[in-house]
């Protein structure tokens, strides 16, 4: 392409790594361990909620309020969240765009965790941002080390990114912890983004969203795309201080977030109860997948195999397991067992030899559980 267009050079010079795609390659009779929405679904009530709403409102642009009303009513056990603290938008994916935009990026630089969600720190480097991770230590079971982390919080970075639940482990960093890493950025004057994406599979209580009114440099992302299974509505929303939350909305289309979206995702947010449900059979796969690798604790002490399985929270969708031999690829290992898998090679700081893995519902469990039983004795 030619230079005379003025695109941007970095562009031009570098490809975007993503496993987010339109298209699923699932092998035939094969179980979908890949794409990161809730198996089970989203809440039988949406349905209702789908049927009675009226088409004509497609009509105009979206003026619904009841999303916004929905998270306040959902939040109001841990803190008040007012209609200035809330932006809507297409996604998580979006809200971290749209969070990476307010800032100067020249000489911008953000603190991350390796491994970690792959589309943001590719958007931050896209549009000038250097991403400078903290590398999760293998000898560890990339356990998260708060005191490895924090002492990397230099003056010099312009904000910090942390998924929590961390994807692709599934782990989760303790609200205390997090309290921490906050108001040592705070008086380092560095804002900190927590994308809660996977948040509905941790406990309410441990969610950042409690101390934004606090804390004036935190953003906290949630999404309707997992926990509530409506990836394909494309529901997500920013929640912090009223300062930052004006800069953002000087940046955005006013329109994010469809008319029968936003109604649907309020619904959603009032009919959470499944998820419970679906936390107890994640728990319940992640402790027979220890049981078949011969670690009934903590991964990998203990394992009579050669796969292991990264630091998780048990209630959580998610896992990341990696192999012994340095030369397998792990996921066409799962892809010839019918497994569809995430490549360890689509995140910063993994190779070919680890894999995420979504977990299924029950009834599909056994496939997945036969393609690790098989893999551990490799």
């Amino acid at each position: 392409m030619g230079s005379n267009l003025k695109i941007k050079r970095i562009l031009l010079e570098q490809e975007k790594i993503s496993y987010a795609s339109d298209h699923i390659d699932l092998p035939e009779g094969g179980v979908d361990c890949s794409e990161g929405c809730n198996p089970y679904g989203f809440p039988a009530a949406c349905t209702e909620t789908l049927r009675n709403f009226d088409a004509t409102r497609m009509g105009p642009y979206p003026h619904s309020q009841a999303l916004y009303e929905a998270i306040a009513e959902y939040w109001a056990d841990q803190i008040d969240v007012e209609r200035e603290n809330v932006i809507l938008a297409d996604g998580s994916i979006n809200a971290l765009y749209i969070i990476n935009n307010i800032y100067d990026t020249r000489d911008a630089l953000v603190l991350g965790i390796s491994p970690q969600f792959t589309d943001y720190y590719m958007h931050a480097q896209m549009i000038g941002i250097e991403y400078d991770p903290y590398q999760l230590d293998k000898n560890k079971n990339y356990k998260f080390d708060y005191d490895e982390f924090v002492n990397l919080t230099r003056t010099d970075y312009n904000y910090i990114y942390i998924d929590n639940p961390n994807n692709p482990t599934g782990q989760m960093i303790d609200i205390e912890t997090i309290g921490k890493i906050v108001a040592r950025a705070e008086s380092k004057n560095i804002t900190i983004i927590v994308d809660e994406a996977y948040g509905d599979f941790m406990p309410k209580e441990n969610s950042a969203v409690q101390l934004f009114s606090k804390y004036h440099n935190l953003v906290v992302v949630r999404t309707m795309s997992k926990g509530f299974g409506l990836a394909g509505l494309r529901v997500g929303y920013i929640i912090a201080h009223k300062d930052l939350i004006h800069c953002m909305n000087k940046m955005i289309n006013p329109y994010m977030v469809g008319e029968l979206a936003r109604e649907v995702a309020a619904t959603a947010l009032r009919h959470g109860e499944s998820i419970e449900d679906n936390k107890r059979d994640f728990a319940e796969m992640k402790r027979q997948i220890r049981e078949v690798l011969g670690c009934t604790d903590e991964c990998p002490a203990g394992n009579t195999g050669h796969l292991h399985m990264a630091e998780t929270l048990d209630t959580n969708s998610l896992l990341m397991l990696y192999h012994d031999n340095p030369y397998i690829k792990l996921k066409d290992e799962f892809y010839d067992r019918k497994v569809l898998v995430i490549d360890g090679n689509d995140f910063k700081g993994l190779d070919s030899t680890s894999a995420r893995i979504r977990l299924p519902i029950m009834d599909e469990f056994p496939v997945l559980l036969d393609a690790i039983r098989e893999i551990n004795e490799i």
